[in-house]
């Protein structure tokens, strides 16, 4: 009896101790991450991307649903699948399939290797033969000076220095074709840092925004353009050349697709909410950097959260798309296509249901760039303050979304997003989408850190109780971006002007109040608060969110009100007495695309502008943002200005498109009134 007392008693102690030894045993996350870094998971991972063959066989190049990108996304499936993750599928998303092959230049018996751009039509399979012309930066102006010197471009081969930091690389290609050109060669020229100056042999690659009706056209390295340069004669004409650009193309019209990849970590509650990761599979070059190593890093977090048996209240996402770097030609929002298919076509009903999209696009090793959604923002600014530890080469955060990574398109739809490493610093531009995006770039302790922190933050989103977004600085941000005076005297409508003031003090002040009740709603209703943070998330995305013709995020009203400005100030300096005519030039500059126009002959400009209208059937996720349209085009006008032939028919045209704007500008500013009290409405509510 006392040996069966004696056993009932160390089983009880047994059973006791069994869950504190399985706590003990189970590691955390961090410590889960630390073990996967130590065994080179996501190290080989990169390399294992970065071996994989590419479309070029010297360069790489695993562009969107080429057979090297599906590829990889078919390697990416497998690795969800191996881990763990559960419901993993490949997701079809219609592209234009660019297989680029090869391409060289020829000049006797010297031939030089080239790169391309996503979205050029090839030559003949023989290649385009012809003498070069240097059209240096490729502007009207440059070909211009050429026909005055009585060098003509037409049935030539045109080198122009490549000079992405003004404009890209479809605007000397258009006005090469327009000048007859046979097709452009670029390289890398006085304007072209910070991009490609790595070394001398760097090739580069970017999306090409490019119109399929353009020449084609490659890039040659600095030596080799430097090269060729020299060898254009005193008359401006050099020698008879073969640009060859070998590429095999499908369009998404006749079948093309890539492929997105999606794997999940089922959460405690079975509710339709959950966090989402995401990566782009699809790359320039091999791309080590941009973007194997967050594909990697996804994988491996993703990895050790099922290896720490991490078991999150809602459940976690793993996506992985195609086209960002490229999707579309006859486009000119051309990139991020897969996260667009994804958040507008695929799946429309995750706005509302993402509790918050973590976003990882280029990591290198240097100063990691957080950009975030305005109330996502103080809460990443705060925990890396905090961790600096973790983050030891600092953080800088910025609240306000670019449109060159997949955060955008999905912000832009109403989801609070975070976007970590989207920009390389200045001193990595120059291998920046080239050849020398090698593993060797990589720090990787300092990208294990950026996963911990990352995985940090996201667990906050995962977990029970409430979502940690801080809408009163969303209702900061957007009152520092809305000023009374600026739209008053651009002529907008005092009411209207008053009504948006208002209701922005309005959301300013329910917001405050919400956070400072928001510690005391019981547990019991955080699901039900949350739910409407969802909603409010979504309002405020979609009907706040606004972009300028450059791509850059503004608010919904901004460019508006700034064509109003400019045009204003045009009008008002030629009604001077004297007319201020260089005043009235400098400030119709600053209306819409005009900064384009002023270096493009017009045919080209407008060709360049179409596929900005909302209703192109290529304007993808340039469209969510309610653009202006159509664009205002005041090239005619300045023309007359700069020829002495303006009238006062001139400023009555000028006078109806600020008439037009303003008008427009009020019924934004009336939007933008509603989405603000429909907002504050539901903050009210949220108990």
């Amino acid at each position: 009896m006392k040996r069966l007392s004696l056993l009932v008693l160390v089983l009880c102690l047994v059973l006791l101790l069994v869950p504190s030894l399985a706590q003990a045993a189970k590691p955390s996350l961090s410590q889960t991450l630390d073990q996967l870094w130590a065994k080179g998971y996501p190290q080989a991972i990169d390399q294992h991307l970065y071996q994989m063959p590419g479309t070029n066989p010297l360069l790489g190049f695993s562009w969107a649903g080429t057979w090297a990108d599906n590829a990889r996304a078919f390697y990416v499936a497998d690795l969800m699948r191996d881990m763990g993750l559960k419901r993993v599928h490949l997701e079809r998303v219609p592209v234009d399939v660019f297989t680029f092959k090869s391409a060289t230049v020829r000049v006797g018996d010297r031939t030089m290797v080239a790169s391309t751009f996503a979205g050029i039509r090839p030559t003949p399979s023989k290649g385009l033969t012809g003498q070069v012309v240097w059209a240096h930066e490729g502007t009207k102006a440059d070909f211009d000076t050429l026909a005055a010197a009585g060098v003509s471009v037409k049935g030539k081969l045109v080198i122009v220095d490549a000079d992405p930091t003004r404009f890209w690389m479809n605007c000397p290609a258009g006005e090469a074709t327009l000048r007859g050109a046979k097709g452009v060669i670029f390289t890398f020229g006085p304007t072209t840092a910070p991009y490609w100056t790595h070394s001398p042999d760097v090739l580069g690659s970017f999306d090409g925004t490019y119109n399929m009706k353009f020449v084609p056209a490659v890039y040659i390295s600095q030596q080799d353009g430097a090269w060729l340069e020299s060898q254009i004669s005193a008359d401006g004409v050099g020698p008879r050349t073969t640009m060859r650009l070998i590429e095999k193309v499908r369009m998404a019209s006749d079948g093309g697709f890539g492929f997105n990849v999606i794997g999940d970590l089922p959460g405690c509650y079975k509710d339709d909410s959950f966090v989402l990761w995401a990566s782009h599979h699809d790359v320039h070059f091999k791309a080590a950097d941009d973007d194997a190593a967050c594909v990697a890093t996804e994988m491996a977090i993703a990895k050790a959260m099922v290896m720490s048996r991490y078991h999150p209240a809602h459940r976690v996402r793993f996506l992985v798309t195609t086209a960002e770097e490229f999707g579309y030609t006859n486009a000119y929002n051309d990139w991020c296509i897969g996260a667009w298919w994804a958040i507008t076509h695929a799946h429309r009903d995750w706005a509302g249901k993402i509790r918050a999209f973590f976003n990882m696009d280029y990591f290198s090793g240097s100063v990691p760039l957080g950009l975030a959604s305005p109330d996502f923002a103080p809460l990443l600014k705060a925990d890396a303050a905090a961790n600096a530890g973790l983050l030891t080469n600092g953080c800088n955060v910025s609240s306000v979304q670019i449109t060159w990574q997949d955060g955008w398109t999905f912000g832009a739809a109403g989801v609070p997003t975070v976007s970590i490493g989207s920009v390389p610093p200045d001193t990595n531009y120059g291998r920046y989408h080239t050849q020398y995006m090698v593993p060797s770039n990589l720090d990787w302790p300092w990208i294990k850190n950026i996963s911990k922190f990352v995985a940090m933050e996201a667990d906050k989103f995962a977990g029970k109780g409430l979502l940690p977004y801080t809408l009163k600085a969303q209702a900061d941000d957007l009152s520092a971006g809305v000023s009374s005076s600026d739209l008053l005297a651009a002529g907008a409508k005092p009411a209207n002007v008053s009504r948006l003031t208002n209701d922005i003090v309005a959301f300013q002040n329910a917001a405050a109040a919400y956070e400072a009740r928001a510690p005391s709603i019981p547990a019991s209703h955080a699901e039900k608060v949350n739910h409407s943070l969802r909603r409010i998330e979504k309002v405020a995305g979609v009907e706040l969110l606004g972009m300028n013709p450059f791509q850059i995020t503004v608010w919904r009203h901004s460019q508006a009100l700034l064509d109003v400005q400019c045009l204003n100030a045009a009008i008002g300096a030629l009604q001077a007495k004297p007319a201020d005519t260089a005043t009235a030039i400098g400030a119709l500059a600053g209306v819409d695309f005009t900064y384009y126009g002023l270096m493009l002959s017009h045919p080209v400009y407008l060709q360049v502008m179409a596929p900005l209208n909302p209703h192109y059937d290529r304007v993808a996720w340039g469209g969510q943002a309610n653009p202006q349209w159509p664009l205002l085009d005041v090239l005619p006008q300045i023309d007359a200005i700069q020829g002495g032939t303006w009238n006062q028919h001139t400023i009555d045209q000028l006078s109806w498109m600020r008439d037009k704007d303003l008008k427009d500008l009020n019924c934004r500013l009336n939007a933008m009134s509603a989405a603000v009290e429909c907002i504050t409405q539901k903050i009210d509510k949220l108990q």
